[in-house]
Formats: structure tokens, C-alpha cells, sequence
């Protein structure tokens, strides 16, 4: 009896378990059945450690992964490589013309006068003239033949004029005979002759001998000229006081030497120059031209005489050039070419004169 009640509970736990063993079976089966993909996996590219170029809106950060998922593009996307520190140029850009400039043709420049400024630092050397009225070879910077801008000569009313007399050294009130030069450019010159000519055509007589040559002065040399002072006895000429003084005896002289016209350009830039161009300017230009002097007697007398020896050669430089030597040039260029740069600033263009002597009489 016993045994028959075993048997069968015998056969249940049996049974029981033979289901269960069953079960872990095919449990284990489907486990394994889920390691074979059914269809590729998505595969994830871990980026180089590097700066990117430029970001795309292709990457994708995730926020719960270091991965980064990149999109590779197919050929026919281009890749475009943008920098901020040393960007491509384009081929069409224009260069900055402060770096490279571009060479534009100048039209051919007027001979006379050269306005070319001279950026020359020139050595300390000694004044390469004494004078420069005597330089040889430059009694033709101007010549009798010159055209002038002297037009006619008038007699006006004489009176009294205080007039200088190198003969004694003073000013002296006397009564002259007057007269009243014109030039073309409308300047106007008094010309007071000493009554020591004793005529009136006497007097007019010995004033054209020099009013010709006057007038063959640029306008701006004879800006300031107001009178003329002529003068028996061989004595210096001399500017200043707006005026010229003449002293006769002294101006044949200068005529048969060849160097009258040159004598009057000095003595005139005296009397239209010095009271405008004595100055810092002036003295910065003298300065940069390391203290050198055109002629012993401008460096002997700086303040004086500078600009009376030095615009002559200025002259001959800019409006002359064929009719001095070379090496005068050169000299010239490599003793003051700072004064020469401050004469361009005021004299670069001035007006020739349009009246040619008369040689038939």
C-alpha cells in the first residue's frame, strides 16, 4: 500500500523534472539565436585628437557616449577647408598697393625747370667757391641776349629822395632825376639818378644801360625792387632797403667782365629774398646740408649772404643747366641739395621773359 502511493508521486516529480529541463533548453537556444545580426550594425568612428577645421552639422556629439558619429562624404561632396589664421587669397584680388605698387608710365617732364627734389645727405666739406659771381664759366647763367621783361622808361617829376651813396657811406637826402621803368609782368621800378649826371638824357642814358639787364631778372627777383639808385664812382653795387643801388664806373666794369646780369641776381635776391626766407626753414636746409656753404663769403657771413650766393647757383641748376659745366652741376647738387629742395618749394615754374633784345640797331 505503501508503495503504490510512491509511484505515482515518483512519476509527477519525474515529469516535473523532465518539463523543466525542457524549458532551460530551449531558453538557452533563443540566447544564442540573439548574438547572429539579423542586419549590419551601425558602425561608430572614434575621431583623432585633433583641432577641426571647421565644425559640420554632420558630426553629432552624444551626450551619454565619448563616441562621436561623423558622416564620410561620397565622392561627389567637397570637402571646403576654411582658416582663420592664414586664408587662401583669391585670385582676383587687387595687391595692397603699399606692398606692391603698381608702376604707372609718368608723362615725359618739361626740361626746364627740373623741379626734382634731391634726397642727398651730404658730407662736411669746405665751401667749393669763394664767390659765386666768379665762378669761371658761369658770366653766361644770363647773357646780353637774354629776352627781358623791361619795357620802357619814362620821365616822371623830379623831387627829393633820401638816397645811399657807398661813396660816403650814408644816406643822403638829394634832388635826382626821376624816372619810371615798367616791365611786362606789370612791376614798376622808380629810377633815381643821381643830378650828378647833370642832364635829364644824360641820366636816362646811363639807367638804360642797366634797365635791360634788370629786367631780364625773374618777376620774383624783382618783386621787391621798388627804386634804383645810380650813382657815379667805382663802388660795389648793392641790394636790400627794396632796392638796387648802381654805382657807374663799377658797372662798366661788370659789363666788360661779362657778369653784370649775374652781379644783379645776387644783389636782388638780397632785396626780394632775404626778408621772406631767412628763417627756421632756412636754417633746417643749411642744417641738413650738414653746414656746408656754396662760397666762402656765405660762410663767412651766414645770415648775410647765404641766400644771395646760393639762388644764383639755384638758378643756374633749375633754368641754365646748358650753359654751365657738368661738374658745376655737381657741385652744386652735392654741396646744398637741401637749400636747392627749399628753392623748388617757391621758385619751381617761373615765367621766362618775353622780350628779345633788338640786335639790328
Amino acid at each position: 500500500m505503501c508503495c503504490r502511493k510512491l509511484i505515482p508521486l515518483i512519476l509527477i516529480t519525474t515529469l516535473i523534472t523532465f518539463v523543466t529541463a525542457c524549458s532551460e533548453t530551449i531558453s538557452n537556444t533563443s540566447e544564442v539565436a540573439t548574438i547572429v545580426p539579423t542586419k549590419p550594425a551601425t558602425v561608430n568612428i572614434e575621431l583623432p585628437t585633433m583641432i577641426p577645421v571647421q565644425p559640420t552639422s554632420t558630426a553629432t556629439l552624444e551626450s551619454t557616449s565619448t563616441t562621436i558619429t561623423q558622416q564620410i562624404p561620397t565622392t561627389t561632396e567637397k570637402l571646403t577647408v576654411t582658416s582663420t589664421s592664414t586664408p587662401f587669397p583669391s585670385p582676383t584680388l587687387t595687391p595692397d598697393p603699399t606692398s606692391t605698387p603698381t608702376a604707372v608710365p609718368a608723362a615725359t617732364p618739361t626740361p626746364v625747370p627740373t623741379a626734382t627734389p634731391i634726397s642727398v645727405t651730404p658730407a662736411s666739406v669746405p665751401p667749393p667757391f669763394t664767390g659765386t659771381v666768379w665762378i669761371p664759366g658761369t658770366s653766361d647763367i644770363l647773357n646780353t641776349y637774354d629776352p627781358t621783361f623791361f619795357r620802357s622808361l619814362k620821365k616822371i617829376t623830379d623831387a627829393p629822395r633820401e638816397m645811399f651813396d657807398r661813396r660816403t657811406g650814408s644816406f643822403d637826402t638829394v634832388n635826382p632825376f626821376l624816372f619810371e621803368a615798367d616791365f611786362a609782368d606789370g612791376l614798376k621800378i622808380e629810377v633815381q639818378v643821381n643830378s650828378e649826371f647833370e642832364t635829364p638824357d644824360s641820366a636816362e642814358a646811363a639807367a638804360l644801360i642797366y634797365l635791360y639787364a634788370v629786367g631780364q631778372l625773374p618777376t620774383e627777383l624783382r618783386q621787391e625792387v621798388d627804386t634804383i639808385w645810380l650813382h657815379k664812382g667805382n663802388e660795389d653795387f648793392g641790394g636790400g632797403n627794396n632796392n638796387l643801388l648802381i654805382h657807374h664806373e663799377r658797372g662798366l666794369t661788370y659789363i666788360d667782365q661779362k657778369v653784370l646780369e649775374e652781379v644783379f641776381l645776387h644783389e636782388a635776391s638780397h632785396t626780394s629774398l632775404d626778408p621772406h626766407h631767412y628763417g627756421e626753414e632756412w636754417e633746417k636746409a643749411r642744417s641738413d646740408d650738414a653746414n656746408n656753404y656754396i662760397s666762402l663769403y656765405a660762410k663767412d657771413n651766414p645770415d648775410r649772404e647765404d641766400i644771395a650766393e646760393t639762388f644764383p647757383m639755384y638758378y643756374a641748376l633749375r633754368y641754365k643747366a646748358s650753359r654751365v659745366s657738368t661738374d658745376l652741376l655737381r657741385t652744386i647738387q652735392n654741396t646744398v641739395p637741401n637749400r636747392i629742395n627749399y628753392f623748388d618749394q617757391f621758385f619751381s615754374e617761373m615765367e621766362p621773359a618775353p622780350f628779345a633784345r633788338d640786335t639790328s640797331k
